[in-house]
């Protein structure tokens, strides 16, 4: 998928090219496609590996001569840097409730809000190891984050498994491994929960879903952004009970060294 426009992205390409593909100068023969970059090997695997030290978009290549590159936002500020966002909502001008097919490639824009992708999280996960945060924030401004130690989703034949969380800890409360660990992805054209029901369907939202309705234990970070206390709305149960709508969300994994 592509989330930018055409010349904005020959010129990230470009960039991509000069920080990578040094030594190609010499040959005059680079090309600002993503075959060449490819070809070269020289791009890095994650943010961690990133010679370009600020915050922004960042081609990257997980799996070098298995996959193909791709494009992610790499945070270089929060908490010594090196994070991959997956995931970031804050203003409502995206909207979260999408089919099956977008959930899997990606949408929205890299520099406001969007979902990477469920292929991408895939492999980069399966290409080393994760750790996830996630910052959750209510509309007076207060601000918790849920920490999991070892991120982990299954591939497009597993519907996306949510294989692994790892340890939690943070002041957010686990609102993921009682109910979600373990579960396929649903959207409202993609049903594998086990409810009777479609949980994306009734939630106005696609995730991870276990059951329809949550306890304490239960989130729905694609939900609708909304004020006021509605199960449809972007939820964190042990941060804020009785289906309180948040403000902002955002996803971030690094490699674990």
């Amino acid at each position: 998928y592509n989330m930018f426009p055409s010349p904005l992205r020959k010129v990230l390409l470009l960039i991509a090219i000069v920080q990578y593909s040094i030594a190609d100068l010499n040959t005059n023969d680079v090309q600002a496609n993503s075959s060449s970059l490819q070809a070269s090997g020289n791009l890095p695997r994650t943010c961690s590996m990133a010679t370009n030290r600020f915050s922004g978009v960042q081609l990257i290549h997980p799996q070098p001569g298995f996959r193909e590159p791709f494009e992610v936002f790499c945070d270089q500020e929060y908490e010594g840097g090196d994070w991959i966002v997956i995931q970031n909502r804050y203003d409502g001008s995206v909207h979260f409730y999408r089919d099956w097919d977008e959930y899997e490639r990606g949408f929205g824009n890299m520099f406001g809000e969007f979902w990477l992708g469920l292929k991408q999280i895939h492999e980069l996960t399966y290409s080393m190891r994760y750790e996830l945060h996630i910052i959750v924030e209510d509309w007076d401004g207060i601000r918790a984050i849920a920490k999991y130690s070892d991120f982990l989703v299954a591939g497009p034949k597993e519907k996306y498994l949510l294989r692994s969380l790892g340890a939690f800890s943070g002041s957010a409360g686990d609102s993921m491994t009682e109910l979600h660990l373990g579960m396929n992805f649903t959207t409202f054209d993609e049903d594998n929960d086990k409810s009777s029901n479609n949980c994306a369907v009734l939630r106005y939202a696609a995730w991870w879903f276990r059951a329809c309705s949550h306890t304490e234990f239960g989130s729905s970070l694609n939900g609708r952004h909304m004020q006021g206390l509605n199960n449809t709305a972007i939820n964190w149960t042990s941060f804020r009970r009785d289906h309180y709508g948040l403000q902002k969300s955002r996803m971030m994994i690094r490699a674990v060294v």
